[in-house]
């Protein structure tokens, strides 16, 4: 291109908008034409950045069409939003803009906005033009991280991303909205291969984040979110877990939406976006505390061809104020490529649309630094036993090595409690009572930190969790009880004595009060895992006896 090219930036008084054109007035290679509904704040942008500006609103069809018929874009670029809120006809202006044979990018972080771009892909291809939905964090970034991590795994477990701004990042009212119209609505993500209806701001995460030349960013908390990225990569990456979190810096902000989504959740509320100008008001008074780092994570576990589980982390992280900029990089490169026609039209969301490299090239320019970190991952029953674990029988190593979610079922013989302590302990944990004969069914779902074991007795569950203490030892928690086992592999059977108990998490429990495991497990004549496990009270008696064989479901012995 030998003169430049126009580029109109709805939302061009906005936080991401405003930041926007002024990368673009930096970096001139293009015309920047700002849009917006107030003229005042319009000006003040032209002053500052030398940008020209239009005056209207994207909700009048004739206005628009008037305004681009008359600038004739190479580009529009539509940091508005909230995209949540675009209403029924979502498409109306992008579809515009496309009829008119101008290129449209967004930076939407709406689900369903850029999941269904593609609507317009039969006219974007018919007027020669591009159509890219979501050029923004997620899924553009997020997105070319995981490209990255994960071109060489044959498998993906799970893929985990989260945003963890600093508490002095500006907040405009769209912002608010988006962050507090998701809080307690539900959404569908896919977990172990399954969709899952979860809660916008459920499921609270710690989250640190490392590079080599920045300070560590340690304990952000961060909850669920609907992202794109929930949408898509199940299917581009075949992925059986993918999730997305978000959190803020201060700790009892976080704790406030996580209030608020109990109340949308039980209905007190219907949503939390009518707050947002009140919200916003109470955040202002608390800007100078925090920090102005922040940072994203993106976690990819997955299997390579050698059969190693690995777990592969992207690292990001930006101080001085930059983070806000970030959301706005992407638009920057396809701008580029769509200049010198390096992207194919049509109508589509932004993943495969940005690469890695030309990612990290633009953080550079921010002084934002990533860094990658690689772990080879191990089941916790092999970290426990180190090489006693290869010497298990196959069917033992087969059952505890493995990650994500993994059935097995089979038979039975259980008996019931003995005794007044054996009968409560049985109670509050859920035991199954006495059967002959019964079917089991267990589920294991497995990472590098734990394995969550949901047992099931003629159609009665129970639940424990399996983790390594601080010790290096083997811990299983039956609700209130943990329980330190001495993990140990001796005459062909695994066994697992308590050594050690708490209540709480904190309570420790005497030895002369600690519950007594005889529990073992091993391989019958037919191949077959078998489990033996009596738990009794420390004073005679039985808490529990079951005993038993099990396959893996889809599996013949």
């Amino acid at each position: 291109m030998t003169d430049k090219a126009t580029v109109l930036v709805l939302g061009a008084t906005g936080l991401f908008g405003g930041l926007l054109v002024q990368r673009l007035c930096r970096e001139g290679r293009f015309t920047v034409v700002c849009a917006g509904r107030t003229r005042q704040t319009l000006q003040a942008l032209r002053d500052q950045t030398g940008a020209e500006y239009r005056q209207f609103d994207r909700d009048d069809p004739d206005v628009v069409q008037t305004v681009l018929i008359g600038l004739k874009p190479f580009a529009v670029i539509d940091c508005a939003g909230p995209f949540q809120e675009y209403g029924k006809d979502c498409y109306r202006f992008a579809r515009q803009v496309v009829e008119l044979g101008c290129h449209y990018l967004d930076i939407a972080d709406a689900t369903d906005f850029v999941s269904e771009i593609s609507d317009l892909d039969e006219l974007a291809k018919d007027r020669c033009v591009s159509a890219i939905s979501g050029a923004s964090s997620t899924p553009a970034i997020s997105s070319a991280v995981v490209d990255s991590l994960t071109k060489d795994l044959v498998e993906v477990n799970s893929v985990e991303s989260a945003i963890i701004p600093g508490n002095r990042a500006k907040r405009t009212l769209s912002v608010m909205r988006a962050v507090l119209g998701q809080v307690g609505q539900p959404y569908e993500i896919v977990r172990f291969g399954k969709n899952e209806q979860v809660r916008g701001w459920s499921e609270l995460r710690k989250i640190d984040l490392q590079t080599k030349g920045k300070p560590l960013v340690k304990g952000r908390l961060a909850s669920m979110v609907n992202t794109p990225d929930v949408s898509l990569f199940p299917e581009r990456y075949d992925a059986q877990t993918v999730t997305f979190r978000a959190g803020l810096e201060l700790k009892i902000f976080h704790h406030a939406l996580s209030f608020g989504r109990v109340l949308v959740a039980t209905g007190i509320l219907k949503s939390l976006a009518p707050l947002s100008s009140f919200a916003r008001w109470v955040a202002s008074w608390f800007e100078s505390f925090g920090s102005n780092v922040g940072g994203m994570k993106v976690s990819v576990l997955g299997k390579d061809d050698r059969g190693a589980m690995l777990r592969r982390e992207w690292d990001l992280i930006a101080s001085d104020g930059k983070g806000p900029e970030i959301p706005t990089l992407p638009i920057s490169i396809l701008l580029k490529k769509l200049a010198d026609g390096d992207v194919k039209p049509g109508a589509r969301p932004s993943p495969g649309e940005v690469d890695l490299k030309e990612v990290e090239q633009a953080l550079s320019e921010i002084d934002a630094e990533s860094t990658l970190h690689e772990t080879r991952v191990l089941p916790i029953f092999q970290q426990v036993l180190g090489d006693a674990f290869e010497a298990m029988p196959e069917a033992i190593r087969s059952l505890h090595n493995g990650f994500g979610q993994r059935k097995f079922g089979g038979r039975a013989r259980t008996q019931g409690s003995l005794g007044v302590i054996g009968w409560i302990a049985a109670k509050v944990v859920g035991f199954p009572a006495a059967a002959t004969d019964i079917s089991v069914d267990v589920t294991i779902t497995a990472d590098e930190h734990t394995e969550n074991w949901q047992r099931a007795f003629g159609g009665k569950t129970f639940n424990s969790v399996m983790s390594i203490d601080e010790g290096g030892f083997l811990q299983e928690s039956f609700g209130p009880l943990s329980m330190r086992l001495g993990l140990r592999f001796e005459n062909g059977k695994l066994h697992y004595p308590a050594i050690k108990g708490q209540l709480f998490g904190w309570i420790p429990i005497p030895t002369l009060l600690l519950p007594k495991s005889l529990a073992h497990e091993g391989v019958d004549e037919e191949g077959r895992f078998t489990f033996d496990v009596l738990l009794k009270p420390p004073f005679g008696g039985r808490i529990a006896h079951y005993k038993g064989w099990l396959i893996r479901r889809g599996s013949s012995v």
